[in-house]
């Protein structure tokens, strides 16, 4: 089942931002939002990042760690 916007915190529309532009892995997600100025865990990127394969959004692929954007969320 794929989640809709409204199941979407600030920090999945941050991550499926970042993915819109390549791949990555949360340490890369994370660094790249501190960049932007939020200020996040990696342990907690890592587990919304997982919560949004399991909806078929983004994709681990082949089990690496390195995530790639599936389905966009916002634009169903």
């Amino acid at each position: 089942m794929t989640l809709t916007e409204e199941d979407l915190n600030e920090l999945d529309h941050q991550i499926l931002d970042v993915l819109a532009d390549g791949r990555a892995t949360p340490t890369l997600v994370k660094k790249l939002l501190e960049k932007q100025g939020t200020d996040v865990s990696r342990q907690y990127v890592n587990r919304r990042m997982k919560r949004l394969s399991e909806h078929d959004h983004i994709q681990n692929l082949l089990d690496t760690g390195v995530y790639e954007q599936r389905a966009d969320p916002r634009k169903t």
